[in-house]
């Protein structure tokens, strides 16, 4: 054979051998493990080598199944159970500052907790947002109660005046005469404030006193403070008088003292 035919036998078969595809890793496989669809995407034995210690690192774990659409009541129990929820909701032991009147309403929460299938983590975080939310409503009524009695207090100051807790004083006498003064203090009124606070009250039983008599209410008289308008009142009808405008009058001065403290109680 001449050395031209040597060299292109050489050459088809270094051809042949590069257009030879690689050998897969499943293909060294046994036969009985060739066609097992789970082998059919490793490359090679490193990818074996990490899904097996993948594997490995999850045996004896516990595993939950993920919820179903489908599932029934019973399904979603064993669920709850198996993620942390208490056997019963009376076995939470959630740790808020609870007040006494509050206590039925935490214990339905509680049932609400386990029907919803909480477990003791969740239904203390659930808790404890609940409580700061109440909390924070509760600050926020008491500081809009305590603004609408200031502003009760300052109408009736300009009302009154110096009279405004002498008012008050024989208002709450008159209202204990009539009806239960519990009924004015546990009948809370939309803004907050108990119905014995609204200034319309107050002056209802502070008229029905002055038509009574301080006497009647308390057994023994005082000396009644005039509101301004009743001070004013009686000072426009004292100037009028002719001890007042005469002043040579022996009582001239006296008169002059009596409209001006008149027009003091007038000032509030």
């Amino acid at each position: 054979m001449s050395d031209e035919a040597t060299q292109d036998t050489g050459s088809q078969e270094v051809a042949t051998e590069a257009t030879e595809a690689p050998v897969r890793f499943v293909d060294t496989l046994d036969e009985n493990l060739r066609g097992n669809p789970s082998l059919q995407n490793f490359a090679d034995a490193n990818a074996v080598a990490k899904a097996y210690v993948h594997a490995r690192s999850h045996i004896g774990a516990d595993k939950i199944v993920k919820p179903q659409s489908s599932w029934t009541d019973d399904q979603y129990n064993q669920f709850y159970a198996e993620t942390g929820r208490p056997e019963t909701a009376n076995d939470y032991n959630i740790k808020i500052n609870i007040d006494e009147s509050d206590a039925e309403a935490w214990n339905s929460f509680k049932n609400a907790a386990h029907g919803a299938g909480l477990n003791g983590n969740q239904a203390q975080k659930m808790a404890e947002y609940l409580e700061n939310t109440f909390n924070d409503v509760d600050q926020k009524f008491d500081a809009n109660v305590d603004q609408v009695n200031d502003v009760t207090r300052q109408e009736l100051q300009q009302e009154f005046g110096q009279a405004l807790e002498q008012k008050v004083k024989l208002g709450y006498a008159a209202a204990q005469k009539y009806i239960d003064p519990i009924l004015l203090d546990d009948i809370v009124l939309q803004d907050g404030r108990s119905l014995g606070d609204h200034p319309d009250i107050i002056r209802m039983f502070a008229s029905i006193a002055s038509d009574i008599g301080e006497d009647t209410l308390v057994g023994e008289s005082s000396e009644l403070i005039m509101t301004p308008d009743e001070a004013m009142s009686l000072a426009k009808e004292k100037m009028k008088e002719g001890v007042y405008q005469d002043k040579f009058h022996p009582q001239h001065d006296e008169a002059v003292k009596e409209v001006q403290r008149l027009f003091e109680l007038a000032s509030g």
